[in-house]
């Protein structure tokens, strides 16, 4: 076992993320343990060789889920159809790689596949081509051997293009580069003594020009274009004084080589800034894309029923055109678009997209279930609309959250700073002007000031410093996904937390996993099946932790009939001897199906044979580690916490006190709405929301700075500013501990900056500035102020 700093903690044996373990656990959770296993007991140990000790995503729970892969069948089997070879190649998509033992585990096990020949993986893109020999491949059992160890085959979807994707920057750099080295080139002679009347003169000079030109159209295009669409919005950016100093250099530049006058001419700083402002952005956005890629995408939930009755019965209609009195039938696992009467039998629902529980509700037939629950029966529901989808409130949920974000002390900051700017290099080109009637010499001091006043430093150390402190909480298992968070973090004063999910675990835990080693091989087999595509959370449990010990349950068809529900209490089936097996709620079936009334017990569930317990099965709903710590230390820091829940006040109060907080401050039964009006009226402006489901997006539009657990199940990843892995909260004091060290960084390199102005500025005013040094003094200050950063964060532990 890898043990971290602190001993209290461990890194999990399978991904290396860092946790608390309970007793002798080696593995953060049973989706880690499941595949570890797996891996270890099929040869496949050079995959931990390959990761080495960088931490990845943990697997969670998914690998445990049942899918089809029906459509990949007809997939290939269309491709096999189509092709006049007897190669077939398909492109497809690949959630869950994250490190290059996956790529090489990928590869191997398609190579054990009957038929294979190739498979060419894009890591950037999520893609995979597999190539094979037509008819010999059975690709639907290669998919489900990569769900059983965290990889999901999808369809491949070109991904339409991300206004933030690094892709259009990283082509800029290269060709600026080029332009770069080129301008240097051209324009090198001249500050090495080439005379101005010697031959190759006009041509360097042409060349220098030509080359800066390009620069600006590749490049300073780039700036000036996202300063006009933010100042169209009367939005001041940090690309407006990059912009401005651009345009003037460049414009002085033309002026000064048209008219003969190399003292404005300063093409290579042109170039040299385009290039290494450019750079800072990427390596800007190239972190926050790589931290978005940890998130894997999900397949979005189904937008579309199955009509029932009329003329269309059986066929399948989009969500959007759902209108009340409308019948139609949703599927097990799937989401109910509007609300809606249940028609036909009793139904169980989980309404943990409405209020955060995912604990099933029993409905009977003419009940109204809400938008937004989710069938988890074991069959299909048919219900009748209420509403119109666009009246649901799964519509609201659903929908594109609007960022109106804005940094006020960077727009106060930036207007000053500029202003200054201006003011001080009107004057000086004034001053120059009324002393010496010279043109030209007013025009120099005007334009070097404007040039030296660039923000060159921090256009390069703030991007730098934003890395350093990525990698800092990647390293906690806490990925960074919007820039603007830090500025997000300082109006923070009160942090909000959903429960389930979020404070707690999305499945209970099993306090008695042992009793599993009692069970004999049919019981084993009994209880797979009653667990397989149970989406009850006491049945997820059980299947994780039976998977856990058991890996290769066989698959015994013994069963003569379909799992049947009584609906509140538990599932059961009869075997080939007329036997009847059932897991579910002490002692319901010992009383006969008259049973189903009972009162619920969420603490325990028995499997049973001929209404007899065979096994007994206690559970806990689980905290994430070190969520106290978490509460006492974030409360240390001055924050005000609090929790909202959609749970009922027995189970919102009972986590409330295990982890201090108060009870005015711990709500329960929220809607989603009543979580935002909360916020509106609580803490507008300066709230924290920490949520998971789908029930936390409206509270998510009226906090300023929001982040998510990644679960299974959620719709918050797209509208988060940071999201972590694990079980820990450990990683929330850490983002703020980085805040605070970032912070001062910043200010370290903010001094520099305006030494470095003062001193630049006096030069230029003194008429002393000249293109070679400004040339020269760009690239040194660049250097020292990547080197604060570098010396404050690089060894220090936040």
């Amino acid at each position: 076992m890898r043990t971290t700093k602190n001993k209290t903690k461990t890194q999990c044996d399978h991904c290396g993320t860092a946790f608390k373990p309970k007793d002798d656990e080696r593995f953060c959770c049973h989706g880690c343990e499941f595949v570890h296993r797996l891996l270890s007991e099929n040869g496949f140990g050079r995959f931990y060789q390959l990761k080495g000790s960088k931490a990845t995503p943990p697997v969670g729970s998914k690998v445990f889920k049942e899918s089809s892969f029906d459509w990949l069948a007809d997939l290939a089997l269309n491709a096999e159809g189509e092709s006049d070879s007897s190669i077939i190649d398909l492109h497809l998509g690949v959630r869950g790689i994250s490190c290059v033992g996956c790529v090489w585990l990928i590869e191997t096990i398609f190579q054990q596949q009957a038929g294979a020949i190739s498979v060419n993986i894009d890591t950037n893109q999520g893609a995979a081509m597999l190539r094979w020999e037509s008819g010999k491949l059975d690709i639907t059992a290669f998919a489900q051997e990569m769900l059983r160890l965290g990889y999901e085959l999808t369809p491949n979807r070109p991904k339409t293009a991300d206004k933030r994707s690094t892709n259009p920057i990283s082509s800029r750099i290269g060709i600026c580069g080029f332009f770069l080295l080129n301008t240097m080139l051209f324009t090198l002679p001249g500050y090495l003594g080439m005379s101005s009347d010697y031959f190759l003169t006009p041509l360097f000079d042409l060349l220098g020009a030509l080359f800066a030109t390009l620069s600006m159209v590749v490049g300073g295009s780039y700036f000036i274009s996202r300063a006009v669409r933010a100042l169209r919005r009367k939005v001041i950016h940090i690309d407006l004084p990059i912009a401005l100093g651009l345009s003037v250099a460049y414009i002085g530049s033309i002026l000064g080589w048209m008219s003969g006058h190399p003292n404005l001419i300063y093409f290579d700083f042109v170039a040299t800034f385009v290039f290494l402002m450019l750079f800072g952005r990427w390596l800007q956005e190239y972190a926050l894309e790589r931290n978005r890629r940890h998130i894997n995408e999900r397949s979005p939930e189904s937008r579309s029923v199955t009509v029932f009755g009329g003329p269309d019965d059986g066929a399948s209609m989009p969500i959007e055109q759902i209108e009340p009195e409308q019948c139609y039938t949703i599927e097990r696992g799937s989401i109910n678009p509007v609300s809606a009467r249940l028609l036909g039998g009793a139904a169980s629902a989980s309404l943990e997209w409405i209020n955060g529980e995912a604990e099933p509700v029993p409905f009977d037939h003419g009940n109204l279930i809400p938008a937004g629950a989710i069938n988890v029966g074991l069959e299909p529901i048919t219900l009748r609309a209420e509403e119109s989808w666009e009246e649901s409130l799964l519509a609201e949920l659903l929908k594109t959250p609007v960022d109106t974000f804005r940094n006020k002390r960077v727009q106060r900051i930036l207007a000053g700073y500029l202003s200054a700017v201006l003011i001080i290099a009107t004057i000086g080109g004034l001053a120059w002007g009324l002393k010496t009637w010279d043109l030209i010499a007013a025009l120099q001091v005007f334009i070097s000031v404007l040039i030296v006043s660039c923000p060159c430093a921090l256009g390069v150390a703030l991007p730098l410093i934003d890395e350093l402190c990525n990698a800092k909480l990647r390293n906690a298992g806490l990925f960074i996904k919007t820039a603007t968070i830090w500025a997000r973090l300082r109006q923070v004063k009160h942090i909000i937390f959903d429960k389930t999910g979020t404070l707690s675990l999305e499945t209970p835990r099993l306090l008695n996993p042992e009793v599993l080693d009692s069970l004999s091989t049919v019981g084993i087999q009994a209880l797979y099946a009653l667990t397989q595509y149970n989406l009850h959370p006491v049945a997820r449990s059980i299947r994780e932790n039976l998977l856990v010990k058991f890996a290769n349950i066989e698959q015994v068809p013994f069963t003569n009939e379909a799992i049947k529900e009584c609906v509140g209490n538990g599932v059961y089936f009869r075997d080939e001897n007329d036997f009847t097996w059932s897991l579910g709620k002490p002692g319901w079936r010992q009383h006969g199906f008259a049973a189903c009334a009972s009162g619920r017990s969420n603490a325990q569930a028995d499997l049973s044979y001929e209404g007899h317990t065979i096994a007994a099965f206690a559970f806990q709903e689980d905290l994430r580690d070190e969520t106290r710590a978490t509460i006492r230390q974030m409360r240390h820091y001055g924050y005000e916490i609090a929790i909202l829940s959609g749970d009922i006040e027995a189970n919102v109060h009972r986590v409330a006190a295990r982890i201090g907080v108060a009870p005015g401050f711990a709500l329960a039964r929220c809607t989603p709405r009543a979580k935002a009006r909360w916020i509106h009226t609580h803490a507008r402006n300066n709230a924290l929301m920490i949520g998971d489901g789908a029930n936390d997006r409206l509270a998510f539009d009226q906090a300023v700075c929001r982040g998510t657990p990644i679960v299974d199940r959620s719709l918050l990843e797209s509208s988060a500013d940071f999201f972590f892995f694990g079980r820990s909260l450990a990683s929330i004091p850490k983002l703020f501990e980085t805040a605070r060290v970032r912070q001062l960084a910043v200010l370290a390199v903010l001094g520099f900056a305006i030494t470095y102005n003062l001193i630049a500025v006096t030069i230029s005013l003194m008429g002393a500035m000249h293109p070679l040094l400004a040339a020269i003094l760009m690239p040194i200050s660049s250097l020292i102020a990547l080197a604060i950063p570098w010396v404050l964060l690089q060894d220090r532990d936040c």
